[in-house]
């Protein structure tokens, strides 16, 4: 077996595309890290000032991307491996780029999920099956 790393937060159909026929598996990992790119490296935002309608321009942005590559990956014959990071359930942030960025990620994360055959919450090594 080998693996082919590939990097990249856009267009990420276009990345894997000439690869995944010969794909089993891809591993996605990882979906905050993926949100955050996207929220941070195009532009040089105010986030302590943003126009709330620009955070729902990049959240739609995410969101469309991720609606793309799940198509994608569901009309070949691999299987996808999503990983991400469980970040609302701990304190909320004080600071508006930590707030969005952990609600993104959430419903970014329920996308993944609702689109996915099964889901997996790990907690200290141990993984609960949560779908």
């Amino acid at each position: 077996n080998t693996w082919k790393t590939v990097e990249g937060y856009k267009n990420l159909v276009s990345l894997i595309k000439n690869d995944i026929d010969e794909a089993d598996v891809i591993l996605f990992d990882c979906v905050t890290n993926f949100v955050s790119n996207y929220m941070i490296m195009d532009k040089e935002i105010d986030w302590d000032n943003v126009d709330l309608s620009l955070v729902h321009e990049i959240e739609d942005k995410i969101e469309e991307e991720t609606i793309n590559f799940l198509e994608f990956v569901k009309s070949k014959k691999c299987d996808c491996v999503f990983v991400t990071n469980e970040i609302g359930s701990g304190l909320v942030p004080d600071y508006p780029l930590g707030r969005y960025f952990r609600d993104i990620c959430g419903r970014i994360n329920q996308l993944i999920a609702k689109n996915s055959d099964e889901a997996y919450l790990a907690v200290s090594g141990i993984k609960v099956k949560i779908k």
